[in-house]
């Protein structure tokens, strides 16, 4: 009989993206998924597990080194982040219909925070994508979403890894995944032709972006960049020390940690790499439950 689990995915930008491979690790040991909780990225992953669209969705990922990225970012600039996400959200839909979280094959829980009223808020039903939207909306990044009068952002600055939201059922043991665990990256191998044109194709569309952002902002402003970048980096801290926390306070049956130093937070073009260090980090976590 298969072991059953409650799984909880922790937020973390691109890094989120290794919660792929833990899935198909774990998977592929025998373990089976009856439940999932996510915050922001880890959100989006749990909810599609649940959708059962997962791998078309892995299948898509793979394929950002070879379309224009930024295509996919509708930038908007505005007081409340420069990047509104619905055009990513509206892509995803042409190929993932949206469906209702109680609808879904397995219980399913997204967080999000309330900043009107200064609470954490958790989807149990209602649209997956509406859910995944708000979980996912990084403060001064991704404009916020409007919902009965309040401000919904990222669920990551009140509860960036909600090991107490998934839902327990019968004998399953909980399994939390970090992304912003404070270990060593193994560095890269030498990288491919392949991947250092994705990689210049990268830079140079980050460039142009930043020369955009300069031609917008009022010269007189431009010394103002540097408070999103201090901002973005306040938070990261915030997020780590709260999963710590977290952690400490409801202690997983498995967690499996992922470097916090593996990529960038909108590093989303290193699927292929991401996906991989999350199965091998599921691996060594499996390994270590069995010997226990």
């Amino acid at each position: 009989m298969k072991q059953s689990i409650a799984l909880v995915l922790g937020s973390g930008g691109a890094r989120g993206l290794a919660h792929i491979g833990v899935i198909e690790e774990f998977e592929k040991q025998g373990f089976e998924i009856n439940s999932v909780a996510g915050t922001s990225m880890g959100a989006l992953i749990a909810g599609l597990y649940a959708m059962d669209k997962l791998q078309d969705y892995k299948e898509w990922s793979l394929t950002l080194e070879k379309i224009d990225v930024f295509n996919l970012i509708d930038f908007t600039f505005s007081s409340q982040g420069l990047i509104k996400a619905d055009r990513v959200i509206k892509k995803m839909k042409t190929f993932i219909a949206d469906k209702n979280i109680e609808d879904l094959k397995i219980p399913f829980a997204a967080v999000a925070t309330d900043i009107t009223n200064e609470k954490e808020v958790v989807f149990t039903t209602g649209s997956v994508y509406e859910a995944v939207r708000a979980s996912i909306a990084i403060p001064t990044v991704f404009t916020p979403v409007k919902k009965n009068n309040v401000l919904l952002v990222d669920g990551g600055l009140l509860n960036p890894i909600p090991v107490n939201r998934v839902k327990r059922i019968g004998n399953n043991i909980l399994v939390a995944v970090n992304v912003y665990a404070d270990i060593p990256h193994t560095k890269e191998k030498k990288q491919t032709k392949k991947q250092l044109e994705v990689q210049s194709f990268y830079d140079k569309n980050i460039k142009k972006f930043k020369q955009k952002l300069n031609e917008i902002i009022p010269k007189s402003n431009k010394s103002k960049l540097g408070y999103f970048k201090l901002l973005n980096a306040t938070t990261s801290i915030m997020i780590h020390q709260i999963s710590k926390m977290t952690l400490d306070i409801y202690k997983p049956d498995i967690l499996v940690d992922i470097s916090r130093h593996s990529c960038h937070t909108f590093d989303f073009y290193k699927a292929e790499q991401l996906i991989e260090i999350g199965r091998l980090a599921a691996k060594e976590s499996i390994e270590i439950y069995k010997k226990q």
